[in-house]
């Protein structure tokens, strides 16, 4: 049997629910810990455990255990108050990983709150399991496409739930003493959705957790947000963090000194730390995305961008370096580490290669790390790491906006400020007011 296959066997081959079941099935009622992205909680209808996270554009992805007839089956939900899916309907769903590996199964529409959304029922932990190895999903419901989910911190918030989950079957967890404050003060928590949690794009690793681009412009209740962009096409489209963008209804770009375009938000997708401008100028330069061969370990890359607004040069700094390691933070398989040094307003810049094809985005930098415990505590100055998105969680995210981009093999390396031209020629600095 083929491994799709086998993924499948394990969802059609098990019935699903006769009828949707109720939101009390998918609320959280004791909160057990944060993983990550993910909230776990304890739910006393199922009699175990489950994680939850909320992705960019309100979709609540949600996985849990199911003890509540006696055996320990697991469940998949996905749910979105925009989303129009009937209840006790049957819709069929498709999720695809890592561009790889499909499965496919039966789910019965569902409402929690002012979500709706579909449940799959029943499912075995193999099925599980894939998902907590995968670094992005895609999905389709009932033939409509919802675009794509980063699952980089997916094991380690499963590995959680399992926590959860064998603390509530050993009794360390009290059912009956959760159910008995739901009973006296109401539904413990009953929230559809997590705690809000902090975005990708952290500073510094280890200290304080201060947001690029620098908000240290303020007047009577205003911030002055900025940072990096960069160009993708011919029609005015550009990408940045969607951190540099936080809170803003409106952006401009500036390139040079004079020449100032308002930019309207398209799109922002927390989860990855990303976010789509548009100007109504179209321009002639715009960043290629590299092909294969794809980036390697100790190749050269550049970043140009804008940092430090005020302090540094208006027309833009270059910095260069190599990518330092394929994977961020834990592992982060949706990251580069680069050596380039970085700088507030860095954010949201493309990192290219030495033929000046884009490879990453900039997303963070590191200055300090704790070492030890309790009065043995070190604090350790961290040089040149830093992290950049990889250019294909970009282009995900793009295609799931429906933005036109260019991907081309790298050419001959060229001399660096030939790199420096081709970065400058479609970076622009991005800035917007936040209003308190």
């Amino acid at each position: 049997m083929s491994r799709r296959a086998w993924l499948v066997a394990f969802l059609v081959a098990l019935p699903g629910p006769a009828h949707a079941l109720s939101q009390d099935y998918f609320l959280i009622d004791d909160v057990y810990a944060d993983a990550e992205k993910w909230t776990i909680g304890v739910n006393v209808a199922r009699k175990s455990c489950f994680m939850v996270m909320e992705f960019a554009g309100g979709t609540a992805i949600e996985v849990g255990k199911d003890a509540s007839n006696g055996e320990s089956d697991y469940y998949m939900m996905f749910a979105n108050a925009a989303w129009k899916y009937e209840e006790d309907e049957g819709y069929g769903v498709v999720v695809k990983y890592n561009r790889i590996s499909t499965w496919e199964g039966d789910a019965v529409g569902m409402k929690l709150n002012k979500m709706r959304g579909v449940s799959l029922e029943g499912i075995k932990k193999g099925v599980v399991d894939e998902f907590g190895s995968m670094s992005f999903m895609s999905l389709r419901i009932g033939g409509n496409n919802h675009g794509n989910f980063n699952l980089a911190t997916t094991g380690k918030g499963l590995a959680k739930m399992e926590e959860c989950a064998d603390a509530v079957a050993d009794g360390s967890i009290s059912l009956e003493a959760i159910a008995g404050r739901i009973a006296q003060n109401g539904a413990g928590g009953g929230e559809p959705s997590p705690k809000e949690q902090g975005h990708r794009g952290e500073d510094t690793i280890g200290g304080p957790k201060n947001r690029d681009p620098g908000k240290d412009r303020k007047e009577e209740g205003t911030t002055y947000s900025t940072g990096t962009g960069f160009f993708v096409n011919g029609d005015g489209y550009l990408l940045t963090n969607a951190h540099v963008v936080d809170g803003c209804d409106d952006a401009f770009v500036r390139r040079g000194n004079t020449d100032v375009q308002p930019a309207a938000i398209v799109a922002r997708e927390k989860a990855n730390d990303l976010a789509i401008l548009k100007v109504e100028r179209k321009n002639a330069t715009f960043g290629k995305f590299r092909g294969t061969p794809q980036i390697r370990l100790g190749d050269t890359i550049v970043v140009f961008g804008y940092p430090l607004t005020g302090f540094l040069s208006s027309t833009g700094n270059l910095s260069t370096g190599l990518v330092a390691s394929l994977a961020g933070t834990g592992d982060d398989v949706t990251q580069l580490q680069i050596s380039a040094p970085v700088q507030s307003g860095n954010s949201g810049g493309a990192v290219v290669d030495q033929s000046g094809h884009v490879v990453g985005i900039v997303v963070a930098k590191s200055n300090l790390q704790a070492h030890g415990t309790g009065e043995d505590t070190d604090i350790e100055v961290i040089q040149n790491v830093n992290f950049a998105i990889k250019a294909g969680m970009a282009q995900f995210f793009l295609d799931a906006n429906q933005v036109r981009y260019d991907v081309e093999p790298p050419g001959d390396d060229l001399k660096t400020p030939d790199v420096a031209d081709i970065a400058r020629g479609f970076t622009v600095q991005v800035a917007c007011e936040i209003k308190r």
